[in-house]
């Protein structure tokens, strides 16, 4: 389900127009008859055709939370009729994954009491393990979220789930929050280290490239996406280059266009240089960056990759996330690798180091 919806979900549930879930009554059935039933309750899937109707959307979030109020009981329910039935890993952590969006105070501190019982006392290894899983990325992503208890929690589900991947994406968030290079570094290193087959490996590999390059010579060549013509960072020596990732679908990056585009006409016949590096995606993507530069009067280079998120360049350097921002020196080395809102500061101090010292100073 998209964000925002979950972000709805929760704020109709804080605001009481959904009705809070019925607790689980003691009943007398076999976990057969608990599994019939939750197979009489599907969870709703949202129409994107009603994405603009809001009476719509209203009753689908209704016909969500009633359902998935109805699944998190029967969940447990099971679990107490039949703690060692096969299907309850993922009933449980479908029920707690639901649960963690609408409960708050005191509700949230019941619902991590009962993981922490059920990671401590499951008979599943299974069940134990997205116990363990969820404790942990709750912890992660908490508004009180304390870094050292994350780690200390996402220790415990690599102990009990060393090849599960989703230790490494749990050690990736660790290392976005981490305010120490080194520290960041290290975590990277253990992700390689231990994922090495993983998609979050190749991340960690560009986001350690990117905290030991910083001061290194940057190398990029390509094609340029709308005129054909070739593009090399030798030929832009003695220039600031600004690298924009971005993409016509991100929000963001759109938004930031306009001022990128008053950057560039201020200071390009000073010596700077923006350069587009295009995360669209391989169908219609190219066609949608044309027709945006084209409509938009985009005046500098564009790198079309081809490949998405898992475009190979944008990916060496570990761009998980965009609009994302290098700066380039005038000798040719990497200045910066989070320049993003800090271009109108960073051009400026560049230019004024190039420039030839008068005689005395």
């Amino acid at each position: 389900m998209p964000k925002w919806l979950l972000t709805a979900c929760a704020f109709l549930a804080l605001a009481g127009w959904l009705a809070p879930a019925t607790p689980v009554k003691a009943e007398d059935r076999t976990a057969e008859k608990i599994l019939d039933e939750l197979k009489t309750v599907p969870v709703p899937v949202f129409d994107a055709k009603n994405r603009g109707d809001q009476k719509a959307i209203q009753e689908y979030l209704a016909s969500r939370e009633k359902a998935s109020a109805r699944r998190a009981e029967l969940a447990l329910e099971l679990y107490k009729t039949d703690p060692e039935n096969p299907t309850l890993p993922k009933l449980m952590a479908e029920r707690w994954q639901s649960l963690r969006f609408v409960k708050f105070g005191q509700g949230l501190n019941d619902l991590t009491a009962e993981i922490e019982k059920v990671r401590a006392t499951a008979k599943s290894e299974a069940l134990g393990t997205e116990a363990a899983y969820m404790l942990a990325i709750m912890e992660m992503q908490g508004r009180a979220s304390d870094p050292k208890a994350a780690r200390e929690k996402t220790d415990s589900f690599i102990k009990r789930a060393p090849k599960d991947d989703r230790g490494a994406m749990l050690l990736m968030q660790s290392a976005g929050r981490a305010d120490d290079p080194k520290e960041q570094a290290a975590l990277y290193k253990r992700i390689i280290e231990s994922y090495s087959d993983s998609r979050y490996a190749k991340m960690a590999e560009g986001n350690l490239k990117k905290l030991e390059s910083v001061g290194k010579p940057f190398d990029l060549e390509f094609s340029e996406a709308i005129k054909g013509t070739q593009v090399s960072m030798k030929d832009l020596r003695g220039k600031v280059v600004v690298i924009d990732f971005w993409a016509t679908w991100c929000g963001p990056c759109v938004a930031e266009m306009p001022k990128m585009k008053d950057l560039y006409a201020k200071y390009h016949d000073k010596g700077v240089e923006f350069v587009g590096v295009s995360l669209d995606q391989p169908d219609g993507g190219l066609a949608k960056l044309k027709e945006f530069v084209a409509k938009n009067e985009i005046p500098w280079p564009q790198y079309y990759q081809g490949n998405g998120w898992e475009s190979a360049f944008s990916m060496s350097w570990g761009i998980n996330s965009i609009p994302c921002v290098f700066v380039i020196d005038q000798e040719g080395k990497l200045y910066s690798v989070n320049a993003r809102g800090k271009l109108q500061d960073m051009i400026p101090e560049l230019l004024e180091k190039a420039k030839p010292k008068a005689e005395g100073d």
